[in-house]
């Protein structure tokens, strides 16, 4: 039995492109989304009762939401050192575990500061029971891999004035969940594309992920931007949706090239 999960950042609530996020979500077709700057629960109900979703978790002015087709286990959030939290969720039936976040934004030193101090509070979190092997790390990062090399020319005259101010773009934080043993599940399967998740209009950049638990890679189907209408994207949100599927109780043998089924190719960038 296969997975299939998204994660996606709505911008600022989604409450005036409700309908074009559902249906964004409809198009994907997810078990389970994970949503980020999901801040108005009856923006979240909504749309869940639009795509069919059974359960779902959100809460007035927190940026994480859930949304699941799929019975749901417990639900807990955490609280981050910055002011933030991410929300816990345990899939008994797969034998996983999910924890949907959003980190601070800004790609300066500061900023990569901030959310270094996050994601270590998240690997904490992660390497406690049941262990980090069958958890999945998933949502807006807003931090580089040091395998990527975003387009920084092509981004804002402020945010490159920014940068050349406070530090460049660093690439600790990803590092940090790379050392703790999470796999990059979309650079994995696509070493030599970009990938870049925003902004959805021309995404010059990445900063949305799968981390996977290192027993979860050998049962991954695909990790991609999905196949949906570019105008659409554009509408709904800044942010492109990142589709991951896999088979929890996969146990093959891991290896860089796993086969993406024809019917699931991702579009480029799309």
């Amino acid at each position: 039995m296969t997975l299939r999960l998204v994660t996606w950042n709505i911008r600022k609530g989604g409450s005036r492109r409700q309908a074009a996020i559902a249906s964004v979500l409809r198009g994907l077709d997810p078990d389970i989304a994970i949503l980020q700057e999901a801040t108005n629960p009856a923006v979240v109900a909504w749309v869940a009762n639009e795509i069919g979703a059974r359960s779902v978790t959100c809460a007035p002015g927190r940026s994480v939401a859930i949304l699941g087709r799929v019975p749901l286990g417990d639900t807990r959030w955490h609280p981050l050192p910055t002011g933030r939290s991410f929300l816990e969720l345990a899939l008994p039936a797969s034998r996983l575990r999910i924890l949907g976040v959003h980190l601070t934004a800004g790609l300066s030193g500061r900023g990569e500061h901030r959310r270094a101090r996050e994601m270590d509070a998240l690997l904490a979190v992660a390497g406690g029971s049941p262990g980090s092997e069958r958890t999945i790390i998933a949502g807006d990062l807003n931090a580089i891999a040091p395998s990527d090399s975003p387009a920084v020319s092509s981004l804002p005259l402020w945010i490159r004035a920014m940068l050349r101010a406070d530090g460049g773009i660093g690439t600790e934080v990803v590092e940090h969940a790379l050392a703790a043993g999470f796999i990059d599940a979309f650079r994995r399967l696509h070493p030599d594309d970009p990938g870049p998740t925003l902004p959805a209009v021309r995404p010059t950049v990445r900063l949305d992920y799968f981390l996977l638990g290192p027993d979860l890679m050998a049962g991954t189907v695909r990790c991609d931007l999905g196949a949906l209408d570019p105008g659409l994207l554009a509408v709904a949100s800044d942010h492109l949706p990142l589709v991951l599927v896999l088979n929890p109780d996969s146990h093959a043998a891991e290896g860089p090239g796993t086969a993406v089924a024809a019917a699931d190719a991702p579009a480029a960038n799309s």
